[in-house]
């Protein structure tokens, strides 16, 4: 088994390997060569054909939870960048599928094992016939049961965090946005194409937070735009929300671009904020992000604020092999912590072809250390710093225990 950190190709460490978690996926990576090691030759080598017939590369997609610490080790044999997902590398030992993953939190969460699919049509039959007005339960309906997102079954399941997706418009143009693209990677799902009125979003936030285990409430899903566009809906829902109940928590999703928007929604109560990031490096960000009207200091400020009002901050950490693990990201990722104060890092796996990344994004120019090495220094560096893969309820944000020490 070879895999890569998109600049060389490697032999995994035994210590790396975990036996596939259940629950993960398969996919062909076409217009990709597989390639491996040759221990007869002690070579790399790729693979053209096998039995007279062509070949192409193969990867899994890990399940929430983990995180993959390589790309799946392949040449190209034509370009064109493949849909979004967060392509890992991995091998066979015996009857095993093994994949080189770090697991970053312990919590279960997101496992298909657990979604009844029957249930949640049942439930989503039941809540459009109580609120036949409300677009966004049909909305999320839709997500749950043809976009098999996670995050819109728990409304339909009573558990955990909902989505509230509000805003059709976004201020980035982000290389791996889910759900509108510029470029010749497809979108994964189409964006919402209303903006909810109030009514629909208190509706909807007042039964998760009423009926859910654990409720989560959050704004900034991948069907939707920058929720801050529609702070002034958003906190105004809040408002009303919050005094008929204090139960639950409420997040939101967010690039923080906009920093008095961010005051508006601490000011209405909002507990939580996860603020998405692929590199503390400026100008890094921007390549990825594409930002309009703003830039990295706005992103700065508003965590400044956030924090003002003690409010939970989280970072989304969009983790990329080869990239996120350089001396100089780490560096900056280190000095991130130390001047904005976070919360929490969340270590979230990239949803994008590397080809696709690496060509518009370009390379740090020091050596990778490894994915491992990242999340274990930050660690180290940070003990008290909370570090997992989801959202917190408000009612752990002090009591949670990380997986890595």
């Amino acid at each position: 088994m070879a895999v890569t950190d998109t600049g060389r190709f490697l032999i995994p460490p035994y210590e790396e390997l975990v036996r596939l978690p259940q629950g993960s996926s398969f996919f062909y990576l076409p217009g990709r060569l597989p390639v491996g090691f040759n221990p007869r030759t002690a070579t790399f080598e790729i693979l053209t054909t096998f039995e007279g017939k062509e070949v192409c590369a193969v990867a899994a997609s890990l399940i929430p939870a983990y995180v993959r610490l390589y790309h799946p080790a392949a040449v190209l044999k034509r370009y064109f960048p493949l849909p979004l997902w967060a392509y890992t590398a991995y091998g066979f030992c015996g009857k095993d599928v093994y994949v080189p993953a770090l697991r970053v939190d312990r919590r279960v969460r997101h496992d298909p094992r657990f979604y009844d699919i029957q249930k949640i049509k049942n439930q989503a039959r039941t809540l459009i016939g109580r609120y036949p007005h409300n677009r966004l339960f049909r909305h999320l309906r839709h997500c749950a049961l043809y976009y098999n997102c996670l995050t819109a079954r728990h409304l339909f399941l009573a558990k955990g965090e909902a989505p509230v997706p509000t805003s059709r418009l976004c201020n980035a143009s982000c290389l791996g946005c889910l759900s509108r693209q510029e470029s010749d990677c497809l979108s994964s799902h189409m964006r919402i194409s209303f903006t909810p009125i109030q009514r629909e979003i208190v509706e909807v936030m007042q039964y998760h937070l009423a009926s859910a285990h654990e409720p989560i409430i959050s704004f900034g899903q991948g069907c939707e735009g920058e929720p801050l566009l529609e702070a002034k809906h958003i906190a105004q829902a809040i408002d009303t929300v919050r005094t008929h109940t204090a139960r639950g928590t409420i997040n939101m999703n967010t690039n923080a671009s906009l920093p008095k928007k961010i005051e508006l929604l601490c000011q209405a109560g909002i507990d939580s904020f996860r603020v998405s990031i692929n590199s503390a490096q400026p100008h890094f960000y921007r390549r990825y992000f594409k930002p309009n009207g703003y830039g990295f200091a706005d992103v700065l400020t508003s965590i400044a604020i956030a924090k003002k009002y003690r409010k939970f901050v989280s970072i989304n950490l969009f983790v990329f092999p080869g990239f996120s693990d350089t001396a100089e990201e780490i560096k900056a990722l280190t000095r991130f912590i130390d001047n904005t104060g976070i919360d929490m890092i969340q270590w979230r796996n990239l949803n994008i072809d590397p080809a696709h990344y690496t060509k518009k994004i370009g390379r740090p120019s020091s050596q990778p250390l490894g994915i491992s090495r990242l999340v274990k220094t930050i660690a180290s560096v940070f003990p008290h710093l909370k570090m997992g893969y989801f959202n917190l309820p408000k009612e752990q944000f002090a009591s949670f225990r990380n997986v890595i020490k």
